[in-house]
């Protein structure tokens, strides 16, 4: 048995990975990725059975599996960059044998041209049991083994480089990819738990915060980042205990069963029966984080205060406890991991044109009706509700948190809420639900521009953006919008791609853009890596902020 093996591992992949072209009649001829395994074996002496010649295919696949699972080959499309290739994309394998001596026969009929001789017998079997089978395991997967290690040497210069390489590739999947739960069709349906490893590196994280809070890094700045790690490898907070979720509980409860119908009919009563609910519910919630915090504040000192009787480690811990309790207080108040999550999973059912199940997921997104939306306009509600919850469920809180605390983030919250709940125009709650729409508009008016701003910067770095045609269309269609504020980010997201988002009768953003076009799934995806980079812009910034406000306090 003769083996001759090629390879390239740029286009690893691992059976069933994610595919790249979502068409089965491509229209025209695509250039496949570089990278391939392609393998011929020669089997001499014998003629084997058509039943014997796809026994062996299968072990000539079988061992190339096999070198690449010996050299630990991580597949190009992992999410995490954890899970195994056997082979790239584009691999071909070639197996030959001679003929049997019925094959030379027809061929002598066909043709005056003999092969040779006719063999005497064929081999009927070439199962792993048999001595041919392992010759050809043996033969294939060496020669494979030699030709990996001959690109990994002229790509990395040494197998430890290479496996240092592919220890740092997972690891930055880890963190920059963090929790990617598959969400579930319903929002109250629980998520799943995210892998093992991330959660520990999410653990870990959020304790590297403490140990810089502990050296002396400002309290406010730990916690934010503390709680940043948690939203990006940590899962929720449970619903049954979540104050954003109390809180449209407490709206829903009290709107449904506490009020009187003849109040949302009356202008007057309206307007002023939901200042009051306004002003009461935001008390409400603010009241208790601040009496949940002083609470927690006060236990650990006078614990502290008798801390002759504990020894150091249990010091330690009674120093922690309140600490992590602040950050899951305010990681309740922001969620851009599972934005970004619900977009990139619309985008696959997009690719896939699976139109049903991308009209289920829109819920998660916007409460826009979703029945009769089509492809483009499912991209576009996506991109829109991307942009726009970035400011109002990242940015804002944020923002809030470092003038304000954790009580800042918790309120500016809960008013959002409110406005999504009551705030609508027209409707039942046309005057009940104005003030919380005003105020909700009040308290974004900062948030929403900064949200802009970061998308706009955010394109500046990305290749295949514009973020100068980002501020212009931000800037020209921002008003189009009924809210002061959701045209700023949408506009933006909408010029540094270079499409159009549109709601009929309402607003058609980025239509002044030369060359505009209808969003795709592609685009969520480039929306997606821009959301995210325009949230990390605004950490670092709310971070160095709040270290800057402490110092300026302390000074």
């Amino acid at each position: 048995v003769d083996a001759i093996v090629t390879a390239g591992i740029s286009n690893s992949r691992t059976a069933g990975a994610d595919a790249d072209i979502f068409y089965m009649l491509p229209e025209s001829p695509q250039k496949p990725p570089p990278g391939t395994i392609n393998t011929v074996v020669v089997i001499n002496g014998a003629p084997l059975s058509e039943g014997a010649m796809v026994e062996a295919y299968a072990i000539v696949i079988e061992a190339k599996c096999a070198a690449c699972a010996d050299f630990w080959l991580p597949c190009a499309k992992s999410l995490y960059g954890n899970d195994l290739a056997q082979g790239t994309g584009t691999d071909c394998a070639v197996l030959l044998s001679p003929l049997s001596s019925l094959e030379n026969t027809n061929n002598d009929n066909n043709s005056n041209n003999s092969d040779g001789p006719p063999h005497p017998f064929t081999l009927e079997y070439a199962g792993k049991h048999c001595l041919l089978a392992e010759l050809i395991g043996q033969a294939v997967r060496e020669a494979t083994r030699e030709a990996i290690l001959s690109n990994l040497l002229y790509v990395h210069g040494s197998v430890w480089r290479y496996h240092l390489h592919r220890w740092k590739k997972y690891l930055g999947g880890l963190v920059l990819r963090g929790a990617r739960p598959c969400v579930p069709p319903k929002p109250m349906d629980p998520i799943p738990s995210a892998p093992l490893p991330v959660l520990l590196l999410g653990c870990g994280m959020v304790l590297a915060a403490y140990g810089l809070h502990v050296v002396g890094l400002p309290r406010s700045a730990t916690v934010l980042m503390a709680a940043a790690f948690w939203d990006r490898c940590l899962p929720e907070p449970p619903l049954s205990v979540h104050p954003v979720v109390l809180a449209g509980t407490v709206i829903s409860i009290v709107t449904k069963r506490c009020i009187p119908e003849r109040v949302f009919q009356s202008p007057f009563l309206g307007f002023s029966t939901g200042v009051l609910f306004l002003v009461g519910t935001l008390a409400l919630f603010v009241s208790g984080a601040h009496f949940f915090l002083a609470t927690i504040q006060w236990a650990a000192e006078t614990i502290g205060d008798h801390n002759h009787i504990f020894p150091p480690q249990e010091q330690q811990l009674v120093a922690f406890l309140p600490w992590v309790l602040e950050v899951a207080l305010v990681k309740t108040t922001f969620s851009l991991q599972l934005l970004c999550t619900i977009a990139l999973q619309m985008a696959r059912y997009l690719e896939r044109t699976q139109l049903q199940e991308a009209r289920g997921q829109l819920v998660w997104l916007c409460s826009r009706d979703s029945t009769h939306l089509g492809s483009e306009d499912l991209a576009g509600g996506t991109l829109e509700s991307l942009s726009e919850n970035l400011s109002d469920g990242t940015v804002a809180p944020w923002c809030w948190y470092i003038v304000f605390g954790p009580i800042g983030a918790l309120g500016y919250r809960v008013a959002n809420t409110l406005d999504s709940r009551v705030g609508y125009r027209g409707g039942q709650y046309e005057w009940f639900g104005k003030s919380s729409a005003r105020f909700d508009d009040l308290i974004n008016l900062v948030p929403a521009r900064l949200t802009a701003l970061a998308i706009v910067v955010a394109a500046g770095i990305m290749p295949q953006c514009s973020g100068k045609r980002g501020f212009k269309t931000a800037w020209k269609d921002c008003a189009q919008c009924s809210s002061p504020n959701a045209g700023w980010p949408m506009g933006a997201m909408a010029g540094v791609l270079g499409v159009r988002l549109e709601k009929k009768g309402e607003y058609t953003l980025g239509k002044h853009i030369p060359g505009v076009r209808g969003p795709t799934s592609r685009d969520i995806r480039m929306g997606y890596h821009v959301a995210q980079l325009a949230g990390g812009i605004s950490f670092v910034a709310a971070v160095i902020a709040c270290c800057v406000k402490e110092w300026i306090y302390q000074y």
